[in-house]
Parts: C-alpha cells; sequence; structure tokens
C-alpha cells in the first residue's frame, strides 16, 4: 500500500523517540502537561504527532524558558520544550545523529554515545604530563549565538533529507516564551535544553573550532567538551598565538570567547618549576593543578593532576545540606540509603575518579549529618557527639554497603572513628 504522507517518517520511529523521552524525564513546557499526563493519553498523541510530521505540517510550539543560577554569578536560560516537542525532536536527532557522529572529531568529547566527560578529563591529565603549556578557553553564550545560515549550510552539506532539515530549521526559528508571559523570536542560536540542540552545537563546533585546529596548529592536542575545551601547546608564545587566533576565528563565526574563562595556565610540577601566575584551570569540575603524588618506590614528587574543584566539593555539600538529614528523625538508615544512595554513588563515580582524596570531605560531611540525625533520633545519644559518630562507625561496619563510602572506606582499610 502506498503512503500518503509527504515524509517517510514511520509510527516506529516516533514510538522509540518516545521512549528515549520518557527514559531521560524531563519538566513540563508550556502547556504544563507532564510525562504522566502525556502518557495517559499515549496511544493519540503519539498518532496526532506522527500525523503532523509524516505530512510536514508539524510546527514547534515556544519553549518555556526557565533561569537557573550559574556556577558564579548570573543566570542561565534553558529552553525547555513541550513533550511532544521533545519526541519531535529525538524523531530527527535519532535520524541524524548515525550520520553526523562519524565525523565529529575524536578529540570532541560531548553529547556523543560511548564517550563521556571522565574521557575527556582522561585524556587531558594525560596531555598535560606532556605539554608544559594548556589554553583553557570557553564560548560565551555558545548556544545562544549560533548562526542559523552555517548551520543550514553544514546540515546539507551532510544530508539531502527533506524533513530533517525542515524541522531543524523550523526548530531554530522557534520562539521562545519568558517566566513573565512575553513571546520571544529568535534570528540566532538554538534553545539549550532542547533535544536536537546538543547535535546541532557539536556540528557548529566542528566546523568553527574542531577542523579549524587540526588544520592551523596541527601540533596542538585539545579536548572539548560542548563549549568548553582546553589546548595544550609546547610553549607559552605558541599559547597566546593561538589565543588571539582563535579569538579572531570564533569572531568570525559570530561567536565570542568567554574573557573570564580563558586563560594560559603554566602545567607546573616537579620537573617544570618556571614562575607563571596561573598555575591552575578547572575542567569538567576537576581543577588541574600540582597536587602531592607518592611514586611506585614511595618517593613523593609534585604532579599536575586534576581533582574535584572547590565549586563542585560547595555544590555537593549544599545538596547534602538540602536533605535536612536531621530533621528527618522518623526516618531510617536504610530509608535514607534507598533515597540518597543513588546520588551518593554518582558523586563518587564520578569525582572520586581522578585524585579521589580530593573528594572524601563531601561523604565525611554527610556522615556528619547522619550523626546529627542520631542525635537527634535517640535519646541516648542526644548531645553526645563522640558517641554518636562511634554508633555511625559501628552501623557502618556491620552494613558497609548502605552507602557507597562506607564499603570504600573499610575496603582501603580506613575507620570512620575519625569523623
Amino acid at each position: 500500500m502506498t503512503s500518503t504522507k509527504s515524509f517517510a517518517i514511520s509510527k516506529r520511529m516516533v514510538y522509540e523517540a518516545w521512549k528515549r523521552v520518557k527514559a531521560n524525564r524531563g519538566a513540563a513546557g508550556i502547556d504544563a502537561q507532564s510525562l504522566a499526563e502525556f502518557e495517559e493519553n499515549l496511544a493519540n498523541n503519539l498518532y496526532a504527532l506522527w500525523n503532523r510530521l509524516a505530512s510536514g505540517s508539524y510546527f514547534p510550539p515556544p519553549v518555556k524558558e526557565v533561569s537557573i543560577p550559574k556556577r558564579n554569578a548570573g543566570v542561565r536560560i534553558l529552553g525547555v520544550p513541550t513533550v511532544g516537542d521533545r519526541v519531535a525532536q529525538t524523531v530527527i536527532t535519532r535520524y541524524l545523529e548515525p550520520i553526523l557522529d562519524p565525523l565529529f572529531d575524536e578529540d570532541s568529547y560531548g553529547y556523543r554515545p560511548g564517550r563521556s566527560a571522565i574521557d575527556a578529563v582522561r585524556v587531558t591529565r594525560e596531555r598535560c604530563w606532556r605539554f608544559d603549556w594548556v589554553l583553557e578557553f570557553d564560548v560565551k553564550g555558545a548556544f545562544d549565538g549560533l548562526d542559523h545560515g552555517l548551520i543550514m549550510k553544514a546540515l546539507r552539506k551532510h544530508t539531502d533529507c527533506k524533513w530533517a532539515l525542515l524541522y531543524v530549521e523550523r526548530w531554530l526559528k522557534a520562539p521562545s516564551m519568558s517566566e513573565a508571559g512575553e513571546l520571544r523570536r529568535r534570528d540566532r542560536g538554538t534553545p539549550q535544553g532542547g533535544c536536537v540542540s546538543p547535535l546541532i552545537l557539536n556540528l557548529f563546533m566542528h566546523y568553527a573550532f574542531d577542523r579549524w585546529i587540526r588544520r592551523e596548529v596541527p601540533h596542538c592536542r585539545f579536548a572539548r567538551y560542548a563549549d568548553d575545551a582546553v589546548v595544550h601547546c609546547q610553549t607559552e608564545r605558541m599559547a597566546h598565538w593561538v589565543k588571539q587566533r582563535l579569538a579572531e576565528r570564533f569572531a568570525a563565526c559570530g561567536l565570542e570567547l568567554h574573557p573570564d574563562k580563558t586563560r594560559i595556565v603554566y602545567c607546573r610540577d616537579s620537573k617544570r618549576q618556571a614562575e607563571y601566575p596561573v598555575t591552575q584551570f578547572t575542567f569538567l569540575g576537576f581543577t588541574f593543578r600540582p597536587r602531592s603524588a607518592k611514586s611506585r618506590a614511595g618517593k613523593l614528587f609534585t604532579s599536575f593532576q586534576p581533582g574535584v574543584s572547590r565549586e563542585a566539593l560547595k555544590r555537593m555539600r549544599q545538596h547534602i545540606r538540602s536533605w535536612h538529614l536531621p530533621r528527618q528523625s522518623p526516618g531510617t538508615l536504610a530509608e535514607f540509603s534507598a533515597k540518597y544512595g543513588a546520588t551518593l554513588r554518582g558523586w563518587w563515580n564520578y569525582y572520586g575518579s581522578f585524585y579521589p582524596s580530593a573528594v572524601w570531605p563531601v561523604f565525611r560531611h554527610f556522615d556528619l549529618a547522619l550523626a546529627y540525625w542520631a542525635r537527634r533520633k535517640y535519646k541516648r545519644l542526644a548531645g553526645r557527639q563522640r558517641e554518636s559518630r562511634h554508633w555511625l562507625a559501628q552501623v557502618a561496619r556491620r552494613a558497609p554497603r548502605l552507602f557507597v563510602h562506607w564499603r570504600l572506606w573499610f575496603a582501603i582499610d580506613r575507620t570512620l572513628g575519625a569523623v
């Protein structure tokens, strides 16, 4: 039977996209419809969406602007699409990703299957041992500054799929709605928060940065995660030259280096002892700086290593405080494990990957909160800090699998009695 639809978008493609959207969860868009509400009438919602996508009549609704605080100062505006629009974007992303991803550079790590931030940190650590200088940079408002014409030019170079090109262009031009209800038109950029936006950013940065630096300075290595990147140079002079040329390159592409997040860093260690005002940088939540290390022979030396950043430590401690553990006196440790254990494991699996001793204070902070909880819950421990910590140590010995750091603590021959 011949299809009467304009585009070869199948119902299966829409359903598979829905499964990914559901797994990723996320907030409601401007229609205030949650994932659960969308699923209540799933068959009809997906059929209507497929019908519009396949006929070419789908126009994305405005994205909902949500302000979230930045790590240092100011706010970042996220664009939250509706559930249905996230499904539609995922259909196109799933189609384009197998076409575009193989083109991307091996040192591009952000939003790519089979690659992670940990991979980027690992390769950066190894190159800091081989290169004396690092140019750290961040693109100011990268998602907001992308040139629509350049995006579509790059996309047409790799696909002639009419419906993919049509819908990407419509998403680029789709307006956003502010928190005050004001509708804003868009002539540049792509909403940070959309499902297709990371792929668009990677495509843009592939031509604006990755291919350019491979061509212009092939002896310098780099690692990029979305709009955050580092470039390794052998000399300070080369680092300054790359910085200047990179600023010119981004200006030609309509982008700008972030003035506060772009700097040249000297990778000081035991072998590199020259004087330079900047000897550390932060990349993907890790601060790279001179740190004490021990050789296999047991000799102490200084190594340029990544460890969890001060900002990340602060955020994790604030997150623990937001749980208000001492106030949950009716709760149990098993309930806390079920509720917060996954978050603690995530922190350890990420920030404990490099120089793990730097992240231990976060888990110590958590244990102190548990000891405070115990003093409020059990009368015999009320007002007795030392006894409450001793009690917690005994529990940890009996049930080390309740929390990831308890298991690790005893595995490396440490004791909770020191907290």
